[in-house]
C-alpha cells in the first residue's frame, strides 16, 4: 500500500511539472497576445486623444487583465514619480520588471526593448510608425510561440506522466 501511494505520488508529481512547463507555452501564447493588445491601445492613446505618454501608459495598464500590464505599470509608475527619467529609460525598467515575471525569449525582449529607444523623442507620426514596426514583431513572435506551443505542449504533457512512469519502474 505505500509503494502504491509512493508511485502514486511520483507519477503525480513529475505530471503537474509536465503541465505546468506546457502551460508556460501558452502563457507565452497569451502574454505576446496582449502585449500587442496593450500598444494597439497605446497607439489609440497617442494618434487620436494625444495623451502625455505617462497618463497614456497608466490608462494601458488600467485597460489590461494579465501580467503584460506590469510593463506599461511600471513605466508609467517611473514617468510620473522619477524626474529626469526618460520615457525610454521607464519603458526598459517595464521591461526588465516584465521578464522578472514572464520567460520571454532574447528576441521578444530585444523587440520589446529596442522600441523603448524611440518612445517619447520624435513626433506623432514616428512614434505611429514605431509602434506598427514592434506590432508587427511581436506578431511574428506569436507566430512562432504558436508554433511552438503546437509542437511541444502536448509534448510536455505526455512526458511528465511517462517520465513519472518511467522512475516508479525504476524504483521497483
Amino acid at each position: 500500500m505505500v509503494k502504491f501511494i509512493g508511485a502514486l505520488c511520483i507519477i503525480s508529481g513529475c505530471g503537474y511539472l509536465g503541465l505546468n512547463i506546457a502551460r508556460m507555452y501558452k502563457k507565452r501564447v497569451e502574454l505576446l497576445r496582449m502585449l500587442q493588445s496593450g500598444l494597439n491601445l497605446l497607439e489609440t492613446e497617442i494618434n487620436y486623444t494625444s495623451t502625455p505618454l505617462p497618463l497614456a501608459l497608466k490608462r494601458v495598464a488600467d485597460k489590461l487583465h494579465s501580467e503584460s500590464r506590469i510593463l506599461f505599470e511600471h513605466a508609467a509608475r517611473l514617468l510620473t514619480n522619477k524626474k529626469g527619467v526618460t520615457a525610454g529609460e521607464a519603458w526598459r525598467e517595464g521591461v526588465k520588471a516584465l521578464v522578472k515575471e514572464i520567460p520571454l525569449t532574447n528576441e521578444e525582449i530585444n523587440i520589446l526593448t529596442l522600441f523603448g529607444y524611440g518612445l517619447g523623442i520624435s513626433a506623432k507620426e514616428d512614434q505611429l510608425k514605431n509602434l506598427a514596426l514592434v506590432k508587427e514583431q511581436l506578431h511574428m513572435a506569436e507566430v512562432a510561440a504558436v508554433q511552438r506551443m503546437e509542437k511541444y505542449q502536448r509534448m510536455w504533457q505526455y512526458l511528465g506522466f511517462c517520465l513519472g512512469a518511467v522512475i516508479v519502474l525504476i524504483l521497483i
